[in-house]
């Protein structure tokens, strides 16, 4: 009978003992989060393109920090609608926790975000803003300031007598939209300083034509203003094959390899220059905080700068020119 009653009070005991110990380690031991999954979809997904790369690797380092894992596509080229959209089904089918988006401009690329708000995917866009129904938090470049950047620099260029042009791409470029917006309202107390905006649909060569065309018919043009890469490296080699390098300034945005070049050869006069690190980073950390129940803004806008030849070897300027060379 003692022996009974024993084993009985041993049992209890170690019962007991078992309880405590899972309560200790419930109360007092933290347990790892579940990792969050992101899926980053870039307008570009190329290891040529400077600027995607750059967002790419702000977004690595803030899905790192988080302890989140992050899958990155895109299409080879930032005018291939057809692979953006592929990728956009495909996250559909696979529904990630959370998607972050750079879109290129398209409905039906629109449509497919609508489609992930539906599926109720978390989604943050960046870079270009776009119309939703329930509008998505925005991480973007102020591109309306960044224009307005560009105006002003037109201005010091041109000793405050600006006669211009406006090279694009496309006409319903939300980016470029909002660049135009802020070139214009930076020159609006300089009438007729501005003949006209053309678009080059992303054609370097369209955009020799434009800057060919503008040189001929505008004897007294002093400005071109370029709101993408094609449309700078066209109109500077039209400049140059004019033998107008240094007449005509040319105010680029964004950079690349070649863009350094001229500036380094005085072609380019200043570009404005976004910061896509931040951009990435910015980006993945609002959707993390989204998913995180967390309320985030409905806009973060980072900020451009404005290099030249004269400051293009600062080195906070070489950080945004060469991202990727340890210094």
């Amino acid at each position: 009978m003692r022996i009974q009653r024993a084993t009985l009070l041993m049992t209890i005991i170690f019962i007991a003992s078992i309880v405590c110990i899972i309560l200790y380690f419930k109360l007092f031991i933290p347990t790892p989060e579940q990792e969050h999954s992101i899926v980053l979809i870039l307008k570009e997904h190329n290891i040529r393109s400077d600027f995607w790369q750059t967002v790419s690797s702000g977004a690595q380092a803030a899905a790192k920090e988080a302890g989140a894992d992050i899958t990155i596509a895109g299409p080879l080229q930032e005018t291939d609608v057809e692979a953006q959209i592929r990728l956009l089904e495909e996250v559909l089918e696979q529904k990630p926790q959370a998607v972050v988006l750079a879109p290129i401009n398209d409905d039906r690329v629109t449509a497919e975000m609508n489609k992930i708000q539906e599926a109720k995917i978390p989604l943050v866009i960046i870079d270009t803003p776009v119309s939703l129904k329930a509008a998505p938090a925005l991480v973007s470049n102020d591109h309306i300031a960044a224009g307005m950047q560009a105006g002003k620099v037109t201005l010091s260029q041109s000793k405050n007598n600006p006669k211009a042009v406006i090279i694009s791409d496309f006409v319903n470029s939300g980016v470029s939209v909002e660049r135009e917006k802020g070139v214009k309202k930076a020159l609006s107390p300089y009438p007729d300083s501005i003949y006209g905006t053309f678009y080059n649909a992303d054609s370097e060569e369209r955009a020799y034509m434009i800057a060919k065309t503008i040189m001929r018919d505008h004897s007294d043009l002093n400005t071109i203003i370029a709101l993408n890469e094609s449309a700078a490296l066209g109109a500077a080699k039209a400049i140059k094959d004019a033998n107008r390098t240094g007449l005509i300034k040319l105010i680029g945005f964004d950079t690349s390899v070649y863009e350094i070049h001229l500036l380094e050869e005085g072609t380019l006069n200043a570009t404005v220059v976004q910061q896509p690190f931040n951009i990435g980073y910015l980006g993945v950390q609002t959707v993390l905080d989204l998913m995180d129940g967390k309320k985030v803004k409905p806009v973060t806008y980072t900020n451009s700068i404005i290099v030249t030849k004269d400051n293009m070897y600062s080195q906070e300027n070489q950080k945004l020119l060469f991202p990727f060379i340890d210094k």
